[in-house]
């Protein structure tokens, strides 16, 4: 029996984790930027401030909400640009859906700092849409990433001929329609009138 059955599925379990881990941590970004939306002021100092320079504003300058706001979507890359590399080894559809997750979550952090020096409504409504789609891409990653069937086959041990799980379960299966067979063989069989005569029981004189 090779390696290569327990590999991938780590593979798919460590990238199917690691969306999870996105999902979670975008819902609470989410949630972060709807509170500095609504009880945060940003100070009059950010505005007019560049691109890159709306990132260091919000963790220097701002209040506690869009600091936090601003370090998780740091994180966020960084867990993005993990979950793209654990997608290498497993094909087309994974590398596809974690590429394009770590894109939107880029133009979120993008717009994000944007938002920062200008306030700019549509910067905001960027980075809400940006993260409705890396949401959508690491959820559909969990659900159509399935790791190899561990059942399929029962491990060998001593370098025991491989078993597949299919024929274990046909024989079980057989057994039980033996022993069903059997049961009912007995129901049907006549039975004779003495055994239903309960045996007297002589007394002693």
């Amino acid at each position: 029996m090779t390696d290569a059955a327990p590999k991938q599925t780590a593979r798919v379990m460590g990238l199917r984790a690691n969306a999870l881990a996105a999902v979670v941590m975008l819902l609470i970004q989410y949630c972060l930027g709807i509170s500095v939306n609504l009880y945060s002021t940003l100070p009059a100092s950010d505005h007019g401030k560049s691109l890159f320079g709306g990132f260091p504003a919000a963790v220097g300058n701002g209040p506690v909400l869009l600091t936090l706001h601003a370090i998780l979507g740091t994180l966020l890359l960084i867990t993005a640009l993990a979950a793209l590399i654990r997608s290498l080894p497993l094909g087309a559809p994974p590398i596809a859906l974690t590429a394009l997750a770590l894109l939107a979550i880029y133009v979120a952090w993008m717009s994000g700092s944007e938002f920062v020096g200008h306030q700019k409504n549509g910067a905001s409504l960027a980075m809400a849409l940006a993260t409705a789609l890396a949401i959508l891409c690491y959820t559909l990653v969990i659900f159509l990433l399935k790791p190899p069937d561990a059942r399929s086959t029962l491990a060998p041990r001593n370098g025991e001929q491989q078993i597949p799980a299919s024929s274990v379960r046909g024989l079980a299966s057989g057994a039980l329609d033996e022993m069903s067979a059997r049961d009912d063989a007995e129901r049907s069989a006549p039975t004779s009138p003495d055994s239903y005569i309960r045996p007297r029981i002589r007394k002693s004189a």
